[in-house]
């Protein structure tokens, strides 16, 4: 019985969290072709429909205007974001 209540308390923490909206894109969810590197414009493609899915779901886009930059994320600022680059990123995102 206190497993599945442990189980069930963290589910109910996880859906809490992401249903006010803590839940942050996968490196996937921006590499459009697959290979390994975000370009600039996969990026503002990327966000451009997350932005879109929010508002369709009703949900305040308060962050917008505060929304990251290629140039932010693109630390070494050689023209694509890597794993490594957008893992640090979605790490201070969190801190903050």
């Amino acid at each position: 019985k206190m497993k599945t209540l442990i189980i069930a308390s963290l589910l109910a923490g996880s859906l809490l969290f992401a249903a006010r909206g803590y839940n942050m894109p996968s490196f996937s969810d921006f590499d459009a072709n697959a290979n390994g590197k975000i370009t600039q414009t996969e990026f503002e493609n990327a966000q451009q429909s997350r932005m879109q899915k929010h508002a369709e779901d009703g949900r305040l886009m308060r962050n917008a205007p505060s929304a990251p930059v290629f140039k932010d994320v693109d630390s070494d600022a050689n023209g694509y974001i890597d794993k490594s680059e957008f893992a640090n990123h979605q790490r201070q995102q969190r801190i903050q």
